[in-house]
């Protein structure tokens, strides 16, 4: 699915930061508007905090904490520093 990113919430995974690239499939009539995430409707992203505040409940003890919300160039400059990496360790 092609996607865009709209920003990045910054986690904090019992102790490690874990950074959750948020995006959105150019193709997607209901949200293909938001070109940052400070743009999406505030119920939705009230949905994706408590989500990614819970979801590992289910499969071990593990807490984890929401931290920053960064913007879609931020979460670009992510993208862009793990794909130079992976070039980096896998392809040099």
């Amino acid at each position: 699915v092609r996607c865009y990113p709209i920003g990045v919430i910054i986690m904090d995974d019992g102790g490690s930061e874990d950074e959750k690239i948020i995006a959105i499939p150019f193709d997607d009539p209901t949200y293909n508007s938001y070109q940052d995430i400070t743009e999406l409707p505030r119920h939705i992203f009230d949905e994706m905090q408590h989500f990614f505040t819970v979801y590992k409940q289910l499969e071990d003890s593990s807490h984890t904490q929401i931290g920053e919300v960064r913007d879609h160039e931020a979460a670009k400059a992510i993208i862009s520093s793990c794909l130079e990496r992976y070039l980096n360790d896998f392809c040099r």
